[in-house]
């Protein structure tokens, strides 16, 4: 106890020693630099302000500086310190040194004060230059560095040639950072070198070398275009009319270039191909041998093309970008409906329909007409559950088909056209269909009735592709062999259908006729052609008339369709001509 009362006792007399002297120190330096200050080798202890000033300024009085070298690179640029200006700031000089023990918190301002006291401070002095003559220096060496930057970009040459453009990144000198530096260094009072400040400037699209190789190996050779043992060469002429260069971001936030195609030129040029590889899948056509009950084939299915124009334009995208040279063409094959292989499957069995017209007396070209059109249906096989189109296997109507101009009925009269005469293929096939109790798709009857297509009265179906069509729906599980027969002899058209048999029975009530409108007075034309005083008759009367057929469609002894086909006739009145020619 007694220990720590001597403690307590010592410590308590040295404070009460300290604290005076401690406030005579400061009292003794009120508005003076404390002791241990310089600059340089200056001392400027116990100094007032204006005293420190004036010894300051008498000593640096010849003071011109050193002069410094200012760097870039390679680049050199001398300055001297008149040059910029440069003097000491005797006043800045002495208020720094006054500021030495009176900045900062308590304790900081005495840990400086007995710094200085004990081991002394030196300071540097307040070196200032002429900041507008040095910024004129500055923006001279600007001048000569300064540079705008200028992206990268390709583009073709006619030659093919892929011309480059290359990044070059910007500069810019950054005037007051440099003359920070130079401050700083003439501060130090030494003499030495200042790199100019200089800000790279980016250039936006600095990558353009991966592209540029890229377009030139694409455009180094033909693109082999392939399917199945065929092959088609794209030129790089074409190749070029394809290529386009886009900017893509990475990840220094710049951009680099990179190839692509004209995808919209790719498909154009596709289109042109596809007109080329497509083709329509084919269906097998067969005869029915009923000796044997098989099937032989007489036109050989074949399967479809369709060249898939998407998936091949990128897959030609992605062969330029990655120098391929060779790709396969992406093509859909379509198979068809009936296969050639597939006749024992089909089971087609026996006949199952027929439907008969007369044709005799027609004329030559009408029965040519019939010859041709009844052809194109010969063979034909339904599948299941599809549609029979007249329209659809009838194809074109022209002399270059084998066609010959007869009448047909045009507006309220016949006139001779090519084709006449194939209205009796499309009432023939209506026929069987009604007797094989297929379901009646579509059907039009004629405007006026055509003693071809009679007997019975309201069982004919004109055709004019595409407006009007004949259609019938195979609504049973099995398929249908469609065979035609023209018997020129007999002057008959028939129309047979093969498949297995379902138990169907066609029952027709009819034809019920209403509605008779009285044909008109004979027609009496002037015919130059016919000498004066004959008079030839081509047209009969015919009166006008509703007529209704009903079918009725069993299978055992259950009705599985009831139908009824309406026709409206327009009267047709006789037509004479008239001989005028003297």
């Amino acid at each position: 106890m007694r220990a720590i009362a001597l403690a307590f006792y010592v410590f308590l007399s040295l404070t009460l020693l300290l604290i005076p002297a401690f406030l005579f120190y400061q009292n003794a330096f009120i508005g003076r630099i404390y002791p241990g200050v310089k600059v340089l080798n200056l001392d400027l202890s116990g100094l007032s302000l204006s005293e420190a000033k004036l010894i300051l300024e008498k000593e640096f009085s010849g003071y011109r500086g050193y002069d410094l070298s200012l760097t870039f690179g390679e680049k050199r640029w001398e300055l001297s310190a008149g040059e910029a200006g440069a003097i000491i700031d005797a006043e800045e000089t002495a208020r720094l040194a006054y500021s030495v023990g009176r900045e900062g918190p308590f304790l900081e301002r005495l840990k400086a004060q007995a710094k200085a006291l004990i081991r002394g401070i030196t300071l540097r002095p307040v070196v200032k230059i002429d900041r507008g003559r040095t910024l004129t220096i500055l923006n001279r060496i600007a001048t000569e560095l300064n540079r705008s930057s200028r992206d990268g970009s390709l583009k073709l040459g006619p030659d093919l040639s892929v011309l480059e453009i290359t990044p070059q990144d910007g500069l810019e000198v950054d005037l007051e950072g440099t003359l920070r530096r130079i401050e700083e260094k003439i501060a130090s009072m030494q003499p030495g070198e200042v790199e100019v400040d200089v800000k790279v400037l980016p250039a936006s699209v600095a990558d353009t070398s991966s592209a540029r190789a890229k377009a030139e190996e694409a455009l180094r050779s033909p693109l082999i275009l392939r399917f199945q043992d065929r092959s088609f060469g794209v030129e790089p002429a074409t190749i070029a009319s394809w290529l386009k260069f886009r900017q893509v971001p990475t990840s220094d936030s710049r951009t680099r270039i990179e190839i692509d195609v004209d995808e919209e030129a790719v498909e154009a040029f596709l289109q042109k191909l596809a007109a080329i590889i497509n083709r329509e899948p084919r269906d097998a056509r067969f005869d029915f041998d009923p000796t044997t009950g098989k099937l032989i084939p007489i036109v050989y299915s074949q399967e479809g093309y369709s060249l898939k124009i998407e998936e091949a334009t990128e897959a030609i995208r992605k062969a330029l970008i990655q120098g391929q040279k060779e790709l396969e063409l992406p093509v859909e094959i379509i198979k068809p409906a009936v296969a050639t292989e597939d006749a024992p499957k089909l089971g087609i069995k026996e006949l199952v329909a027929v439907g008969t017209t007369v044709f005799k007396g027609s004329s030559p070209g009408r029965v040519q007409n019939i010859k041709v059109a009844s052809a194109r249906f010969h063979g034909i096989v339904v599948p299941p559950g599809e549609i029979f189109s007249f329209g659809k296997y009838l194809g074109p109507v022209t002399a270059a088909e084998g066609y010959e101009e007869s009448l047909i009925i045009w507006g309220e009269a016949n006139i001779p056209d090519v084709g006449g005469g194939i209205c009796q293929v499309s009432s023939t096939l209506f026929r069987a269909a009604f007797w094989g109790g297929y379901e009646i798709v579509e059907r039009h009857p004629h405007a006026f009735r055509v003693r071809w297509y009679e007997p019975p009265l309201g069982m004919d179906a004109t055709v004019y592709i595409p407006w009007a069509d004949f259609k019938f729906r195979n609504d049973t599980p099995y398929y249908i062999l469609i065979e035609s027969e023209v018997d020129e002899e007999k002057g008959t058209l028939t129309f047979r259908f093969y498949s297995t048999p379902t138990g169907r029975t066609v029952e027709m009530e009819g034809p019920f006729t209403s509605n008779v409108v009285p044909h008109g007075p004979p027609e009496y034309r002037p015919d130059p052609t016919l000498p004066k005083g004959v008079v030839k008759q081509v047209e009969w009367p015919v009166d006008g008339v509703d007529v209704e057929i009903r079918r009725i469609v069993r299978e055992g002894e259950r009705i599985i369709r009831r139908d009824t086909f309406f026709s409206r006739y327009k009267p047709w009145r006789a037509v004479f001509l008239v001989g005028t020619r003297e």
